[in-house]
């Protein structure tokens, strides 16, 4: 059975993805929580942000977060948009640690592929990500590019220039366009996802 096959295949490759590096100071856990920190948006750099991200408890995220921050590789401030919590954000310790991620490989392979394999690809994982959880669906975590509550507003000011922003309805917040590229968690797709066959 294909499906069997591919199943399996997703799982190998999930646990190759996770297995520990001999010699790497750093556990699966908290590689994947210093690639969110650093592709996340302002709105997702939280604790319960990553919790959500990682399909775990709040004090498991917790542990990662406070033994990132004591290696120097996170610091917290205070979050201007929400007075109760705090953004997390990497620091230059992180930016060179990332350079030598043990996983930049899988990544530069991925990067290779013809772009609208790598969305298909994207997409048909989202979609699966979505199906997880039976009755407690996880959402899967994607860019305000393609996201419901991304508003556009273009407004044209004086000599006929188009000013564009962006606001998110989400959160009721505005969101810079360098941003729109960043991972977030309260993400919903535009469109159901219907890449489950190639055009080739």
């Amino acid at each position: 059975m294909l499906a069997l096959e591919i199943g399996e295949l997703l799982l190998q490759l999930s646990r190759g993805l996770l297995a520990e590096r001999e010699g790497d100071r750093l556990t699966s856990a908290q590689w994947l929580a210093l690639r969110f920190f650093a592709r996340a948006n302002v709105f997702s750099r939280t604790l319960s942000g990553l919790a959500a991200y990682q399909a775990t408890t709040r004090g498991t995220a917790s542990q990662t977060i406070k033994l990132l921050e004591r290696r120097g590789y996170l610091k917290r401030e205070k979050s201007l948009y929400d007075g109760r919590s705090s953004i997390l954000t990497i620091t230059d310790k992180a930016q060179k640690r990332l350079v030598a991620d043990p996983l930049a490989s899988v990544f530069n392979d991925i990067d290779q592929l013809d772009p609208k394999k790598q969305e298909l690809l994207r997409n048909i994982l989202r979609g699966l990500v979505g199906q997880l959880g039976g009755d407690d669906r996880r959402q899967a975590v994607g860019s305000c590019r393609d996201c419901i509550f991304l508003l556009i507003r273009r407004l044209t000011a004086q000599g006929n220039n188009v000013q564009v922003n962006f606001f998110c309805k989400c959160v009721g917040m505005p969101v810079k366009e360098c941003e729109l590229g960043l991972l977030c968690t309260s993400f919903q797709a535009r469109a159901a996802i219907s890449a489950m066959s190639s055009d080739e």
